[in-house]
């Protein structure tokens, strides 16, 4: 079997909790190969979301837009094992214990202990997704195609944007969950996938195309800045958090 084919799998089963395959390789080779496949994870998260849309809506055509919303929301945590939740957690907490220590932060999150900061974090997250996606639903009940394309691109946009912030961005730890990967990020691997997702979004969000790039660029630019400002750089913990914020950003953009 190719190194694509195994790092197909290994992105989708580090990212998701989808089954795959006994990994017979998990070498090097393939987990900077598996790079690539970060925002094909993100498309079939946002199938599976579309999915059970559609499935809930033809089930009953005047279903609970907050119902199905949470259950989206349901789906969305359950697909990805709540990971991205858990560095969004232990940021939240270094960022608030660490006073404003660079050493002192990167100890916290370390820590697999969880604070009031994080359980805080994490419900307002959640709680400005799930209205946002329930916003979403309400604005488009009778024409479906704008929320499809926003649940199908927000996820890819997310997981590209943290090769961008892997490219552009030391790490920060001597050994961690991305050593082996931080190599194969590069910017020209970013703006191929970002060119890949501008040909996608264009004709399927037309006028707000611009916008949404415009925000995720914003959005993308902004979180580096405060990583470089407070830690040097990044750990495995803040790009799960990124994934969480960019999508939380991304789906209140397109709401409001």
């Amino acid at each position: 079997m190719s190194t694509y084919y195994w790092a197909f799998w290994f992105a989708l089963t580090f990212l998701s909790r989808i089954p795959g395959p006994y990994l017979k390789r998990i070498d090097s080779e393939v987990q900077r190969a598996a790079l690539w496949f970060y925002p094909v994870v993100g498309a079939i998260l946002g199938v599976f979301l579309v999915g059970l849309i559609k499935l809930c809506f033809y089930y009953n055509p005047q279903a609970s837009v907050f119902l199905v919303g949470a259950l989206v929301l349901a789906l969305w945590v359950y697909f990805t094992g709540a990971m991205h939740l858990d560095g969004l957690a232990d940021m939240a907490d270094a960022w608030v214990g660490g006073l404003g220590d660079h050493e002192r932060t990167l100890e916290i999150m370390k820590d697999p202990r969880v604070g009031a900061m994080a359980v805080a974090a994490m419900i307002v997250v959640l709680l400005v997704k799930f209205a946002a996606i329930t916003a979403l639903l309400s604005q488009t009940q009778d024409n479906l195609s704008f929320l499809f394309a926003s649940l199908l691109l927000i996820p890819m946009l997310a997981r590209s944007g943290i090769i961008g912030l892997m490219a552009c961005t030391p790490y920060v730890r001597k050994q961690g969950m991305v050593t082996q990967t931080q190599s194969a990020a590069s910017l020209s691997k970013f703006a191929l996938m970002s060119f890949i997702l501008a040909v996608l979004t264009v004709p399927l969000l037309q006028a707000k195309a611009l916008f949404l790039f415009s925000i995720w660029f914003a959005v993308l630019f902004a979180y580096r800045a405060i990583l470089k400002k407070r830690l040097g750089g990044y750990t495995g913990d803040t790009l799960g958090a990124a994934v969480e914020l960019q999508e939380t950003l991304l789906l209140v953009a397109l709401a409001l």
